[in-house]
Order: C-alpha cells, then structure tokens, then sequence
C-alpha cells in the first residue's frame, strides 16, 4: 500500500507571515491571563478575524461520537448548533476533521453540499467555504474543533490561511483551557496546597481541562476511569457540596461562574486530624506558643497541650521540628497549573 500523501500546504511554510502569527500569539495568551470566562472565545475570535478574515465561526467541544459537550457559535445565526446536530451524521466536514486530527481542511460549498442534507443545511445559513481543524485529547476523551466560515466563494480560504489557522489552533486549546483554570482557580484563591491538582467540568459533569496530576489521581482512585464524564461518586459531590473521602485521595467539585472546579487532592497525614487539631498544630508549628494559641482560640493552655499530645500520636511524631516539616510539606503553595 503506497503511502497517504499529505496536504501541499503541510509542507510550505513560507506563506505564513511570521511577525502576523507572533502578534496573535502574544494577544491570545494576554486574553488567556485576563479575560473572564465569559468574553475569552469571543475576544480571541475577534482577534483571529483582524489576522485571518472570515464571515462567522463555530468553537467547541466534541466526543469522537459527534456528542456535543460544548458549543460557542460566533456571528452565526440563533439555531445554528441546534440545527448541526440534529444533521450531524451527515457533515462530510466532520468526516474529514476525524478522519485527520490535527490537519486543518479546507471544503468548499460544492464539497460540502455532496452530502444533499448537508448542502440544505449551508444553504440555509449561507456557507460558502470552510475551515476546520479538530485536535484530539486522549486523556479526557474529548476533542475540540473550530470552524471559519466565509458567506462567499471569493476570497478563497489560501494555503497560507489554512497553515496559519492549522499552527494557531494548538495554541487557542491551550489558551482556553488555561483561562478556564487561571480564572476559576483565581475566584477560588484560598490557598488549595501545592498537592492539590485542578480540573474544570460542566454542569453535567462532563470534563473540559484538567491537569496531568487530576487524571493521575482519579485514576489511582478509579481504575476504570476514562473520561470525559467524571465518576459517579463526583457527580454526587457536585450535587450535595460534600467532598469525596476516598481512599487515596479527598475530592470535591464546586460550581463556579457557570462551570465547575474540580479539585483531587492526595491523601496526607494532615487529613488524621480535627479541624480544632490542624488550627493548632499550624499555629503550634509556626511557632506560637502554648498561652499564644489558648488566647487565640480561646481555650486554656493545658487544652492546647492536651490537642498537641493527641496531634503527635495521630502523627505519630515527637516535636515541634517534625510537626514544622509535615506541616511545610503538605502546606506548599501552588505553582502554576500545566495544562492537558
């Protein structure tokens, strides 16, 4: 069998204006750090209009089964996404975008309506020509896609247009995914510990981002587990606010801005004590003294000796300097999230 030839415009990277793609670059990652959830796509899409024209675009999340998990139409028409789905097994454009993750296709209308219900469905809203790129995440099971759209046949998409779009792609993924943490992490600044790992889901439960460690730990905790949608033990946190005491690992799923945070934390030793026991051994191990803590709480000091007795033997520790270290191990700050 002779080998699948790829695209032309793979191999010609000549035609992309260098100092074009740097600028939306150093734009779309400032949109990324300061844009609230709600304006990032439409920001970004704004911008990549100024550096690669086009009539209205569709940005959103997919399984490889076609099952949408989200949607943002831009400067389309109300019903859009609606009437896609309903046609879906029909799109010849998404045929081409799974067969070939990661290549951004180029069809025009004529390829498009080969398809009569497909074609109907251009008609009705004006397509001419399209650009398309899918990229896959296999960890989560998902995949995202962006469509462009031009309402006329001229101009037509270019080999430069279509590269651009193709190199820009993996970097909006990683810019929406990062916006979607930097934010809800940011709403939720209450100092999660440097072993706590992040993750963002719908609603309905259905993972969008997460961050290698997440996967790592709800993996340790479900083997089975695949994604996208999260265990049902999650789900129900997510439906009473409790956490899940698992046995690796404490998680919990809190709505936020319309979305959920995620976070999977391993267990610690910390985790043996009462939240009267942890007050007092982080204030004992900063280096408060037994009246400081007493007055503090209030309680008196032989309270406090009686709590530190118990802390160590949960611990099983025996001073201040190992109490000082656990609590510095487990207590870090967090660094910044890499993104999956």
């Amino acid at each position: 069998m002779g080998m699948r030839r790829k695209p032309d415009f793979v191999s010609d990277m000549t035609g992309v204006d260098a100092s074009l793609f740097g600028a939306f670059l150093l734009d779309l990652y400032r949109l990324a750090r300061v844009d609230p959830l709600a304006d990032f796509q439409r920001q970004v899409l704004d911008r990549l209009r100024e550096a690669l024209p086009f009539t209205g675009a569709w940005w959103g999340m997919t399984r490889m089964d076609r099952e949408l998990h989200s949607s943002f139409p831009y400067r389309m028409p109300a019903g859009y996404a609606d009437y896609w789905y309903r046609i879906r097994e029909h799109d010849p454009l998404a045929d081409c975008v799974l067969a070939e993750p990661g290549v951004t296709v180029h069809l025009s209308h004529e390829q498009m309506s080969t398809d009569a219900v497909f074609g109907r469905f251009c008609a009705a809203y004006g397509t001419r020509q399209t650009l398309c790129t899918l990229l896959k995440n296999p960890t989560l099971n998902l995949a995202t896609f962006l469509s462009l759209y031009r309402n006329s046949d001229v101009p037509r998409f270019t080999a430069a247009e279509r590269l651009f779009k193709q190199l820009v792609m993996p970097h909006l993924w990683a810019a929406w995914t990062s916006n979607w943490l930097a934010q809800l992490a940011s709403v939720e600044a209450h100092g999660l510990a440097g072993r706590t790992a992040l993750a963002v889901a719908d609603q309905k439960g259905l993972l969008h981002a997460a961050e290698p460690r997440f996967t790592e730990l709800i993996q340790l905790e479900w083997p089975e587990w695949q994604g996208p949608e999260l265990p049902a033990e999650l789900l129900e946190s997510l439906r009473n606010g409790l956490p899940v005491d698992g046995r690796h690992g404490i998680m919990r799923v809190r709505p936020v801005s319309g979305l959920c945070l995620v976070e999977a934390r391993e267990r610690s030793p910390l985790d043996r004590l009462t939240p009267r026991e942890l007050s007092i051994a982080q204030r004992f191990g900063s280096g408060k003294s037994y009246k400081e803590i007493a007055a503090a709480l209030p309680v008196s000091p032989a309270t406090v000796r009686a709590h530190l007795r118990a802390i160590y033997s949960k611990l099983e520790i025996s001073d201040k300097t190992e109490l000082a270290s656990l609590l510095s191990q487990h207590s870090e700050p967090r660094r910044g999230p890499a993104i999956n």
